[in-house]
């Protein structure tokens, strides 16, 4: 695989959402997409493999949303990831998290942003591997963000980089 293709591509009908504080779905003009309070930390949890074309670099996560109803502030992320190699089903053993910086809403709601993390290889990714399943974690970082109103979540990219 290239350094810069896309390996994995989630979207907000792949949520396996955890139990509680969880990103409630909703559709916005026939898209589904995630909607994460401004206050409490909600989660989406998506589960791949790692495809075996993936040459072990570290991966770039591109998160698409948008603000619902602010059009001042900013609008930040967590992800984290978890293999299922050694971990017990059942219970979690997420990653330190990795955060995607807060970045300013578009003036107009609704309208897209694009954010992303550089993550490497190894514990950051809880060193998954190819052909093992994992999850992804991706929580609003509503601590360090400003905006008002749901954020918008609309599909989580990851490249190898």
């Amino acid at each position: 695989m290239a350094s810069g293709d896309t390996i994995l591509e989630f979207r907000p009908q792949d949520n396996e959402p955890p139990a509680s504080a969880y990103a409630q779905i909703t559709l916005v003009n026939g898209h589904p997409v995630l909607a994460f309070d401004t206050t409490t930390a909600e989660a989406a949890i998506f589960s791949a493999i790692l495809p075996r074309n993936y040459a072990g670099g570290g991966l770039t996560c591109y998160v698409t949303h948008c603000a619902d109803s602010a059009t001042t502030g900013t609008i930040g992320w967590t992800l984290e990831f978890e293999t299922s190699s050694g971990q017990v089903l059942g219970t979690d053993g997420f990653a330190s998290a990795q955060t995607i910086t807060a970045a300013t809403v578009a003036g107009t709601i609704r309208t897209p942003t694009i954010t992303n993390v550089a993550v490497s290889n190894g514990a950051n990714m809880d060193s998954i591997a190819v052909g093992v399943s994992f999850r992804i974690r991706l929580k609003r970082d509503v601590a360090n963000d400003t905006a008002t109103g749901d954020a918008l979540f609309m599909i989580l990219e990851l490249k190898e980089t």
